[in-house]
């Protein structure tokens, strides 16, 4: 299993509101993150898309795309492969 935190994802700062909520295009929706079911990492300039298998103190999912490359893999990650990550890794969020 990958861990986000190992492979040095990005991460907001502290105080530091998602793109999910400050995203002025499309209207905020007030859901808990626990309802989550698809979440964006970031590595550098690529979003890792991400459905989220199970949740604690730390989430679980599984790679489910890349963005903007769009293939299969990035940097030896690939669709399908599983994920640890935190709250802070989250960059934005769909239920």
């Amino acid at each position: 299993m990958l861990s986000a935190e190992e492979l040095r994802f990005s991460t907001r700062t502290a105080g530091s509101l998602p793109d999910w909520i400050s995203n002025p295009e499309r209207p905020l929706r007030i859901w808990s993150l626990a309802e989550a079911k698809a979440v964006k990492l970031r590595s550098g300039s690529e979003n890792i898309l991400v459905r989220v298998r199970e949740q604690s103190s730390l989430f679980v999912g599984e790679i489910s795309g890349f963005e903007p490359s769009g293939g299969a893999e990035f940097r030896g990650l690939r669709i399908g492969d599983l994920i640890v990550f935190r709250q802070s890794h989250i960059f934005e969020a769909s239920a």
